[in-house]
């Protein structure tokens, strides 16, 4: 292995393919079933060798250093493994209060970041215990970025899905706090998805029948503060987009689109009507847990 001083790293969004919420929890949390899946929308995260943390944010002024989930994490793997510590500079480009797991993306890629640049082992049931109490969905960002969620987000289970189709990200202005959108959500009594059986031979038009049968429990919650996002929607469809959906609790949207088909000009139609727009495609990680 090569001793380098310094590293760069692209930290991937994710989009969520369903998302049900199944029931309130005494202790004040929800129980989920979701489908999550890592794209090529990047963060950019630059770690180099150094003494204590230190943590520099572009892009995002709304947190303090210290109360940033990449930070934290750095704080975590330091109390599982003695390191002299890092200089962090993220460059944030993945839009916040969206539904994309920017947040929980960094802090779990500073710690691959961390085991790269110093060649650290960390016992990998202990960290995933220790990220899932930092963030729900950081241990997803560990694995292979395919992965069916359930408890409160915490229970990951890979799966293995295709990633032969691209991705239209579209972002209102309006941001959505994850916590209000969980106490205004509305539970619907549908049927638990169960069972899912994928396996690598199945198709995204296997996995669409499946997604559209189950859909965002959040929907409805984010169209009623957003009336742009009903109209996003329709315009995707009337795209020929295969499936469209929000991402998480919102405010992101995403079209599901063939591979092939040129998104330039929708994009272009959608940032021209003031709104955020990504082309992407779905992208597999090397798991560390």
């Amino acid at each position: 292995m090569i001793d380098v001083d310094e590293i760069e790293i692209n930290v991937p969004a994710k989009i969520n393919l369903y998302l049900k919420i199944i029931r309130k929890r005494p202790d004040g949390y929800h129980d989920i079933d979701t489908l999550m899946q890592t794209v090529s929308l990047y963060d950019k995260l630059i770690l180099k060798k150094s003494d204590g943390i230190e943590l520099t944010v572009d892009g995002l002024s709304e947190i303090e250093p210290k109360d940033n989930l990449a930070y934290k994490a750095a704080r975590i793997v330091s109390e599982m493994v003695d390191y002299p510590g890092a200089q962090i500079i993220l460059k944030k480009y993945i839009p916040t209060g969206a539904g994309l797991g920017g947040g929980s993306a960094d802090a779990a890629f500073v710690v691959r970041g961390l085991m790269q640049l110093y060649g650290l082992k960390l016992e990998r049931f202990e960290l995933k215990r220790r990220m899932a109490l930092l963030g729900a969905d950081i241990p997803f960002f560990l694995g292979t970025g395919q992965s069916r969620a359930t408890g409160i987000g915490d229970i990951i289970e890979p799966i293995d899905l295709p990633i032969d189709y691209q991705v239209l990200i579209v972002k209102p202005e309006i941001s959505i706090n994850t916590r209000w959108a969980y106490q205004n959500a509305k539970i619907r009594l549908t049927k638990n998805p169960g069972n899912i059986i994928l396996d690598k031979r199945t198709d995204i038009a296997d996995i669409i029948r499946v997604i559209e049968k189950i859909g965002n429990d959040f929907e409805e919650t984010v169209f009623a503060v957003s009336d742009n996002l009903s109209r996003v929607k329709k315009q995707l469809i009337d795209e020929k987009a295969l499936y469209v959906s929000i991402s998480g609790s919102g405010s992101a949207m995403f079209g599901i689109f063939e591979q092939g088909r040129r998104l330039e000009s929708i994009a272009a139609r959608l940032s021209a009507d003031g709104f955020r727009t990504f082309i992407c495609k779905p992208i597999v990680l090397q798991p560390i847990i």
